[in-house]
């Protein structure tokens, strides 16, 4: 009797340690990722420049609307705590953070799965970044989160679909490349479930409806966002922004890396040349203009970058004027001017290993549901991926724009390797 209850108490010993290596492990990587973000916070000190100068004035209010959806007025509530803009900006990515983090965990139905592992490293990865004022990390937590909602094939309820709609909407709103993303992956999902319905799986109602849910909630975000710019007399404001990346990534573009793809004056200037003109005839006349290998030299230019864009967090912390003038102030004989190079080289490589992980969990999940001939989960990663490669083969291109498809494409795989609840088995 006594060697069964010291059996027992040693199995109660192992279970709580087990137990208690699933939480202690979790919080050790949350702690580690809050450390870094507000230690860089606190060493950089980034003030707003380039764009995040205007998201925040227009918080502000000192600057008229033209874009940045409802996370501006997100960002005016936490500019009432009075804090410096990196303060106010790490508030905010942290939460953001953790939404993705619970988003990952949930879809996998586990404290930590791979795919939460996967978002962990790449939020750590960009931890600098948590201190720019940017609207990135934000938008694609509430699309992550309206993603979520869509996730139960077959229990749906108008609840559900009716928060997922808004959630896009928001994400859509603050982030305009996502009505293109979505648009894209929409037709992909609608076009390949027509047209393969024959194949047991691809022709799964519920990925239908999902991708249609998701393109009302991206129509929706950009009806939110035009109506925002009508109210401040800023309608032509679309044409101006939008444009101008249009024409950086694809109708001004050279084709010799890396400037390929990328923002410059000549396509701000050649945008605005062609304001005054309808847009369908300015863009057919510039791609008449050439011969159909030249704009085919621009997309093979830019596709090395969008497969593998490169790191960014510390070129957009580090590369702030005011820091830079600090840095330049203190010479060699500051220990962050003197770290720099060696940042910038542990980021690359630690960055470039955390989004080739993630291909690998992709390509793995598509891998074994093909295999199962589960065609809806093999399916939908794949267009998710295409719709980014497709959108930026077009637009403009630049690494922080690659944010979203690193953090959404594993909760997209684990939200695809549940169970399944349409009809047969249709999910790994």
């Amino acid at each position: 009797m006594d060697m069964d209850d010291s059996a027992a108490d040693i199995r109660r010993l192992h279970e709580i340690r087990a137990r208690a290596g699933r939480i202690l492990l979790p919080c050790a990587g949350a702690a580690l990722l809050v450390f870094v973000a507000v230690a860089s916070a606190l060493v950089i000190q980034p003030l707003p420049f380039s764009d995040w100068t205007y998201y925040w004035e227009a918080a502000r209010g000192t600057v008229g609307y033209e874009r940045g959806g409802v996370l501006v007025y997100a960002l005016r509530g936490l500019q009432l705590l009075q804090l410096p803009p990196y303060a106010t900006a790490l508030i905010l990515n942290l939460a953001s953070a953790a939404i993705l983090l619970g988003v990952a965990s949930r879809a996998e139905r586990t404290r930590t799965g791979i795919a939460t592992w996967l978002v962990y490293l790449y939020l750590l990865a960009i931890a600098p970044y948590y201190a720019v004022v940017q609207f990135d990390l934000a938008a694609t937590a509430l699309l992550c989160a309206g993603l979520a909602c869509l996730a139960d094939a077959g229990r749906q309820t108008r609840a559900k679909v009716g928060m997922a709609v808004v959630l896009v909407a928001c994400a859509v709103s603050s982030r305009p490349q996502f009505l293109l993303v979505i648009l894209v992956f929409g037709g992909l999902v609608v076009g390949g479930t027509l047209l393969a319905r024959g194949i047991r799986g691809m022709a799964c109602r519920h990925a239908a409806f999902a991708a249609c849910v998701l393109m009302a909630g991206a129509l929706a975000g950009f009806a939110l966002d035009s109506a925002l710019r009508a109210d401040a007399g800023r309608s032509d404001a679309v044409r101006t922004t939008s444009g101008v990346t249009l024409y950086a990534g694809l109708l001004s573009s050279g084709t010799t890396a890396p400037q390929c793809g990328q923002w410059s004056m000549q396509a701000t200037r050649d945008a605005r040349r062609d304001a005054s003109r309808p847009l369908v005839e300015a863009v057919r006349a510039r791609i008449e203009a050439k011969p159909p290998a030249h704009w085919l030299e621009v997309v093979a230019c830019k596709a090395p970058s969008i497969a593998l864009p490169d790191a960014y967090a510390l070129s957009w912390s580090l590369g702030a004027p005011n820091v830079r003038v600090r840095l330049e102030e203190g010479g060699q004989s500051s220990p962050l001017e003197r770290a720099a190079p060696y940042l910038y080289r542990l980021e690359q490589l630690l960055y470039l290993a955390v989004i080739l992980l993630i291909y690998a969990y992709a390509a793995a999940s598509v891998a074994r549901c093909g295999g199962r001939r589960q065609w809806t989960a093999a399916f939908l990663p794949l267009a998710w991926l295409a719709a980014y490669w497709l959108v930026h083969a077009v637009f403009e291109i630049q690494p922080r724009y690659f944010l979203s498809l690193f953090l959404t494409l594993p909760i997209v795989v684990a939200l695809l390797t549940r169970p399944a609840q349409c009809g047969r088995p249709q999910a790994c």
